[in-house]
């Protein structure tokens, strides 16, 4: 069958669960089934107008990202990726389902008679396996479950902010059960470039996002250090599976997937070395390790207490230990006992740490002291002198500063011409036309900017 006619069936279906009863039997006999979108768009369910019960509507006409995702597999770019990978299809392939449909939102694979794979990443691939809470969740004794309750129901609450981050980081940075590594990015795939706050506001909501932020007006500088954690234990989990994995097999050594190290040490132009060559500090051959995910989840961790008053210093301990495992071990030569035990340990801290955060107080002298802190002439030093570590640096300001002045009402920077100067901040950090690589790039041509922002904070 052809895609088109795959994307009409899944127009179709949805046109057709109009018409379906609202309350649909979860089958007993199986546990955590995945019923569909088809299960969720009823009119009388989701599937309505307005804002509350029209979430699937909202879904389905504005996250076209998501709702498209299973779509992306027939596309040029996929077919030359299966081409040179030895593949079948990208729309067969477990790896490729993982995170661009429904289909293994819970490891049963059990699905409904009216699941549909066409709608990509649909309602239960972040709201979880509905087979075992579908009919229950609109009886009113569902507000008295506990969320463990419903976790056991298969349900996955994500209004705290450390489960979002967790469940987006699955796909967007990557899981024990789904990674984008070398072959992949190598063969077409977009390097995994995750970052919670930007990603959040980026997004299309299907939920009443401006309650939201009243409630909590500093939304996006938890979403910010809530995802930095969520994004470095989503790479220590993988890290643990593998050196789990390595032992299983009685390997003494774990080789860690090239995707997980600083991609532009081996990508960049070639010339001398000058001030942001990523081997310019380090031995050649020495890749940094988790340079995009790992380094801004400790710098976040150092900056716990002064900023939302919640100790980060375990996180930052066992974040510390494990980079300084990866970076000093010769790609392939990690050993795996230790591995195990270090990322695992510093999956546990990162995740005490991350639920901390939820309860966190922001005050507006919090989030100036951070933003502050963010552009200090002696922070220079925390961040990579690399395209990773000036992307984030520069994600991290703009969010902090827009946190501040929702919270506060009141412009965090002291010139007018602090919008001109992000603005060009950004616009050299921007990938050249026609490129997939920060080509010419080097962190001294962006020092000045760093410069004219912080005497506008008055740093």
């Amino acid at each position: 069958m052809s895609h088109p006619f795959r994307s009409l069936i899944a127009a179709c279906m949805v046109i057709l669960a109009a018409n379906l009863p609202s309350r649909i039997q979860a089958d007993d006999s199986t546990v955590h089934r995945v019923v569909g979108v088809a299960g969720c768009t009823a009119a009388s369910c989701h599937g309505g107008k307005s804002l509350t019960g029209g979430e699937a509507s909202a879904w389905l006409t504005r996250d076209a990202v998501h709702r498209r995702a299973y779509d992306v597999l027939f596309n040029e770019t996929s077919v030359r990726m299966t081409k040179q990978l030895g593949l079948k299809a990208a729309h067969t392939e477990a790896r490729c389902l993982a995170c661009h449909s429904t289909e293994t939102a819970h490891p049963s694979g059990a699905k409904g008679e009216r699941f549909a794979v066409e709608f990509g990443v649909g309602c239960e691939s972040c709201h979880g396996a509905a087979g075992s809470w579908v009919s229950r969740h609109t009886d009113r004794s569902w507000r008295t479950l506990t969320a463990a309750q419903k976790q056991e129901l298969g349900f996955h609450d994500l209004k705290p902010a450390s489960a979002r981050a967790e469940k987006c980081a699955e796909c967007h940075v990557g899981s024990p059960r789904a990674t984008v590594d070398h072959d992949l990015i190598a063969a077409g795939h977009p390097r995994l470039t995750f970052e919670m706050s930007a990603y959040h506001t980026l997004l299309p909501k299907h939920w009443d996002a401006t309650a939201e932020s009243r409630r909590d007006p500093a939304q996006e500088l938890r979403l910010w250090a809530v995802g930095h954690a969520a994004s470095a234990k989503a790479m220590s989990d993988i890290a643990a599976a593998r050196a789990k994995s390595a032992l299983a097999n009685g390997a003494k050594q774990v080789t860690p997937d090239l995707a997980e190290f600083d991609c532009h040490a081996c990508h960049h132009d070639l010339a001398e070395p000058t001030r942001g060559r990523p081997t310019l500090s380090s031995p050649l051959g020495s890749p940094r390790w988790g340079s995009w995910t790992i380094a801004p989840a400790r710098f976040a961790a150092r900056h716990s207490q002064s900023a939302f008053g919640q100790d980060g210093s375990a996180a930052e301990t066992a974040l510390s230990k494990l980079i300084n495992l990866m970076n000093q071990s010769r790609i392939g030569t990690t050993p795996a006992d230790v591995l195990l035990a270090t990322s695992r340990q510093t999956s546990r801290d990162l995740a005490e740490w991350s639920r901390a955060l939820e309860f966190a107080s922001v005050d507006p002298a919090q989030s100036s002291q951070l933003l502050h802190r963010l552009l200090a002439a002696e922070s220079d030093r925390e961040w990579l002198p690399t395209w990773d570590g000036q992307v984030q640096r520069y994600l991290a300001v703009v969010t902090v500063a827009q946190s501040s002045l929702r919270v506060t009402g009141r412009e965090p920077f002291h010139s007018a011409g602090r919008a001109e100067t992000l603005a060009n901040l950004r616009q050299q950090l921007r990938y050249p036309p026609h490129y997939n690589s920060p080509l010419g790039f080097r962190s001294s041509d962006i020092d000045p900017l760093w410069h004219d922002l912080r005497k506008t904070s008055g740093n």
